[in-house]
């Protein structure tokens, strides 16, 4: 699928839900998504180049950094209906929404905290935060705030998975997971708490490390 045909699809999709947006920021975010599917390629200048207009290349990258430096532009708001979608398309089929949740250094000073879903022997991203800190863990209030924001996109009554290694595996976390009524595996750890969305806690279902 050409870059330009992939820019119109997906213009239209964000005006649906960016009904009220500024139109100028939706073309730039339309091409950014267009650019990164045709070049494979998050470099700005790479994704420029598949980008049409009369504009040269380094005008159009300078383009789309101003567009992502913008601070107007809240990524969760953006980012949120696709993310419910996600969610949505597993449950409606009756499946466990099973989450991933993992921390990557990134860069010298910055980690990246993120939940994914599983779905179809993929992980697509549903919600991150940046963390200050290439050592040690990200804190458990980080954790929780990012967990907290997931729990509130998955509809009520559907049966959660939450998957995480060491990076999750303080016992504030577990805990909150208890309570958001979560069903929590954390691996490289003894203890997995299997709930279900409704707060019911199935304490006989103990498992150590892996997956039951």
């Amino acid at each position: 699928m050409s870059a330009n045909r992939v820019y119109h699809t997906w213009l239209k999709r964000i005006q649906q839900i960016r009904p009220q947006e500024r139109i100028t920021r939706l073309r730039t975010f339309a091409w950014l998504v267009a650019g990164i599917l045709s070049s494979r390629s998050v470099h700005l200048s790479r994704i420029a180049g598949k980008m049409s207009g009369a504009a040269t290349s380094v005008s159009k990258a300078r383009k789309l950094s101003r567009f992502l430096d913008n601070g107007a532009i809240r990524v969760r708001e953006w980012y949120e209906p696709i993310a419910r979608a996600l969610i949505a398309a597993v449950v409606n089929q009756g499946l466990e929404v099973r989450l991933l949740a993992d921390g990557t250094k990134i860069s010298f000073g910055h980690q990246l905290l993120m939940v994914a879903i599983a779905y179809r022997r993929r992980a697509i991203p549903l919600a991150w935060t940046w963390v200050r800190g290439s050592r040690g863990h990200s804190s458990a209030l980080k954790q929780q705030a990012l967990l907290s924001y997931i729990h509130q996109l998955i509809p009520p009554g559907s049966r959660v998975l939450i998957v995480g290694d060491n990076e999750f595996s303080f016992r504030p976390l577990r805990c909150c997971l208890i309570l958001l009524s979560v069903s929590c595996l954390l691996l490289k750890m003894t203890v997995a708490c299997p709930l279900d969305n409704s707060g019911r806690v199935v304490l006989h279902a103990f498992v150590e490390g892996g997956v039951p």
